[in-house]
């Protein structure tokens, strides 16, 4: 795409059909861009990549990291003298396959 220091001072405009504008407009929105971006770089062959779950995964990793403080603090403070980490290490390594496989799918695809 362009730099950010670049005006875009060329104006390109062509026609589609109701359906067909419904369409562009649904996936840019999905990748909460405006129509104008999301044709931008259709057309200049960059691959337009929506993760929609993260959300989750961003929350699911809070947690563990919450969890994971709360027990640091209750060691510290002598509460606790061992803990099994197995099931958040479950959860870790789930997301971790997760990520992964978004990796993978992505450059498989070439984006």
């Amino acid at each position: 795409m362009s730099r950010t220091n670049e005006n875009k001072t060329k104006f390109i405009g062509f026609r589609v059909t109701e359906a067909e504008y419904k369409k562009i407009e649904q996936k840019a929105q999905k990748a909460k861009m405006n129509i104008s971006q999301y044709v931008s770089l259709s057309a200049l062959g960059r691959d337009i990549v929506v993760f929609e779950d993260l959300k989750e995964l961003i929350h699911q990793l809070s947690k563990v990291g919450n969890n994971l403080n709360q027990i640091t603090m209750l060691a510290h403070k002598g509460r606790i003298k061992a803990v099994d980490l197995a099931s958040v290490k479950k959860v870790v390594e789930e997301i971790w396959q997760l990520l992964n496989s978004l990796t993978e799918q992505t450059k498989r695809t070439g984006r």
